[in-house]
């Protein structure tokens, strides 16, 4: 009988599930014209980025992510407020969220758009868009994207994102790769299988980029693919500030 085998889809540092965590539900939901409201005229940018790509929305936006709990693989759910794709260009974000989180969302998915090629997933680019963004927001007097994310100056008093919190949430939430052992990356998680002597993960060396297998460990995981309820697509022209 062939073996089964489990694998992410996406390359080693690739950003495909580049995904906030999900904001409480708003009846109704964000439109486009209420996003306009807020990105326009100082985020210009962003609405034109948004034009030139594809945008997409759903009623629900959830990860399946592969995890080894110690005695067998099963699956984490990570519900998300958004995604994004560099290589289509297209953005996918919850439809039923307020336009204040709508716009906290676009943000954050475009900051990864424009993240460098090969920028490891999620760590650091997580990190990195979880900060710009919250940086972002408190310019802007938005809603933070979670609770906890920002701290005030001791010395000037002014809020500032909070690194240590969004490395916590990332490492939590995230499918994040095992942290390193006297300063050395380890190698990353990327498949599982039932192996002859029970589970095994496929791990990848993050230097080299060499394949191995060995027996899972529990707190093993991977990205895994994205799944969506309620999807529609959202027409570019509308990406336009008055």
């Amino acid at each position: 009988m062939a073996e089964a085998t489990f694998a992410s889809d996406s390359a080693v540092g690739s950003i495909s599930q580049c995904s906030g965590r999900a904001p409480a539900v708003k009846p109704g939901g964000w439109t486009v014209a209420g996003v306009l409201k807020i990105l326009c005229p100082k985020d210009k940018a962003i609405v034109d980025q948004l034009a030139k790509g594809r945008v997409e929305t759903a009623d629900e936006v959830w990860f399946e992510d592969p995890y080894f709990d110690g005695k067998s693989w099963t699956t984490k759910r990570f519900d998300a407020g958004g995604s994004a794709d560099a290589a289509s260009k297209t953005i996918m974000v919850l439809g039923n969220q307020s336009s204040e989180d709508a716009a906290v969302t676009f943000y954050h998915e475009v900051w990864h758009q424009n993240q460098p090629s090969g920028m490891g997933w999620p760590e650091p680019s997580e990190d990195d868009a979880y900060y710009n963004t919250e940086k972002w927001t408190i310019e802007r007097g938005l809603p933070t994207q979670g609770s906890r994310l920002r701290s005030k100056d001791p010395k000037t008093g002014n809020l500032t994102p909070d690194k240590k919190a969004i490395r916590d949430l990332v490492q939590k939430e995230y499918p994040s790769p095992p942290p390193p052992v006297a300063g050395k990356k380890q190698p990353i998680p990327i498949g599982h299988r039932a192996g002859a002597a029970g589970p095994e993960t496929k791990v990848q060396d993050p230097d080299t980029g060499a394949i191995s297998w060995r027996p899972s460990r529990k707190g093993d995981t991977y990205a895994g693919p994205q799944h969506t309820k309620g999807y529609r697509r959202i027409d570019p022209a509308e990406w336009k500030c008055p």
